[in-house]
């Protein structure tokens, strides 16, 4: 294998691990709202649709170094110049992420944990380890993805099987068939969190090929998908729907109230402990495929040197862009859910058009 090669193995986990952080953001909350008590199901309604894009993404960018990757292919199919375009529209959209995502999880910081703290220094604290971690060659992001899933695994699933037994099956069922109309919509708010994969595409180039990937990512959806079911399971079976909605984050409310008796009686500690590792996946996730992005499109040598001035332009963004959390709120809202179901889904559906008329 090349020295900056990964794995897919490695890429899934890595994507696996990101998208925990804004999954607990939006999750059982957002659903909840939308349909009650049967809001658990929204993950599962999902399904085909994210192993739908997981194959498409796996057809249409699958190939090594000039080969594989969403610049590449965008380059291919589109001619230089839209493919350039597209790949700059990416880069701007996976920069606003980045801000907004450091913002929230910022903010998630002195809203848990520390009160009275300065969030900007939480902010460069986050996206200095950022830097140092994506500066480094993509294997490296590949191998601390591996230890940043297999850490979260364990506390993910000892919280669930935890809280579990204290799920009140009042607060799931019965969910009805007028009820569905409402699961519907309350799989928006999820595809917005899946539509994060795409970013995945953009290290297409530098996964090497190995027999049976496509098998594999869509093992791997199945997989996202079920485990967000169990979390909303768990959090909405303790709380009800009605609570949830007001709860900014109810895993780690849950989690307060689980432990093990004669030992520690609660968790919550070590929890949000581990969940900085899901925030920095999600973080060096996004600023990886964004320098990924930007040395297609602006022709640089070395990725490493769009490294910094995305990092900048992300600080500068999460300060001026969110200046409260009322403008961030807005923004997760609106512009970050219809962009990711936009981009995430729309334009590799649009890609796939094209590649099917060009091979006519």
């Amino acid at each position: 294998m090349p020295d900056d090669r990964i794995s897919l193995r490695q890429l899934l986990t890595l994507t696996f691990a990101a998208l925990l952080s804004p999954a607990v953001q939006l999750l059982p909350g957002r659903t909840a709202q939308q349909a009650g008590v049967g809001g658990w199901l929204a993950t599962l309604v999902a399904l085909p649709v994210l192993l739908g894009l997981c194959w498409l993404l796996c057809w249409l960018f699958r190939g090594g170094p000039g080969e594989g990757g969403l610049p590449d292919t965008a380059r291919r199919l589109l001619g230089p110049v839209l493919g350039r375009v597209l790949c700059l529209l990416y880069l701007f959209w996976g920069l606003y992420l980045l801000a907004a995502n450091a913002r929230q999880v910022a903010l998630r910081f002195l809203t848990i944990s520390y009160r009275n703290a300065p969030m900007i220094l939480f902010l460069l604290t986050l996206l200095g380890v950022t830097f140092w971690l994506v500066r480094k060659p993509v294997r490296a992001l590949g191998r601390a993805g591996e230890v940043f899933f297999l850490a979260l695994a364990v506390g993910l699933a000892l919280s669930l099987v935890l809280g579990a037994f204290q799920i009140d099956p009042v607060n799931l069922l019965p969910v009805w068939v007028e009820d569905l109309p409402g699961v519907g919509l309350a799989t928006l708010p999820v595809l917005g969190l899946l539509g994060y994969v795409v970013f995945a595409a953009c290290f297409g180039g530098d996964v090497a090929p190995e027999e049976g990937g496509r098998r594999k990512t869509l093992r791997w959806a199945a997989g996202l998908c079920l485990t967000l079911t169990a979390l909303q399971v768990v959090c909405l079976g303790n709380f009800g729907p009605g609570l949830a909605v007001r709860m900014d984050t109810p895993y780690f409310m849950m989690v307060k109230g689980i432990g093990f008796e004669g030992t520690f009686q609660r968790m919550e500690s070590v929890i949000i402990a581990l969940w900085v590792l899901a925030d920095l996946a999600l973080l060096g996730y996004l600023a990886c495929a964004c320098s990924l992005l930007a040395q297609k499109a602006f022709l640089i040598p070395k990725r490493r040197t769009a490294v910094l001035p995305i990092i900048v332009v992300a600080t500068a963004g999460a300060i001026w862009l969110f200046p409260d959390a009322f403008s961030l709120d807005r923004a997760l809202e609106g512009p970050v859910l219809w962009g990711s179901i936009a981009l995430g889904f729309g334009v590799p559906a649009l890609l796939a058009v094209v590649k099917m008329c060009r091979r006519q």
